[in-house]
């Protein structure tokens, strides 16, 4: 890594060949990488708080248990055998009476 004159402009990856890609950036651009990257990290914040707050709110309404609820959601996520998706619901069915 090296500096202009100036020294405000840092090379990564200095390499004279041919084929490498001399990348350059200044304090400037960290700076607006930095505040868009906390955008972002905010909006995804603000977004899973939503989604805990209604999915706290549905599973209330709905009288949905919680714990069994999230061992078929992680059995989907972690893409289980259907045969235990399938066993999770039928121990879940019963207490809803189908």
């Amino acid at each position: 890594m090296s500096a202009d004159e100036s020294g405000s402009v840092v090379r990564i990856f200095n390499d004279s060949s041919p084929e490498s890609t001399q990348t350059t950036w200044d304090l400037a651009d960290a700076k607006e990488y930095a505040k868009q990257w906390l955008v972002y990290e905010q909006q995804i914040k603000d977004i899973q708080e939503s989604r805990k707050e209604w999915s706290d709110d549905f599973l209330k309404s709905k009288n949905i248990p919680k714990k069994e609820l999230n061992q078929a959601i992680r059995a989907i996520k972690q893409e289980l055998d259907m045969d235990v998706v399938h066993e999770i619901y039928d121990t879940i069915s019963p207490m809803f009476g189908e």
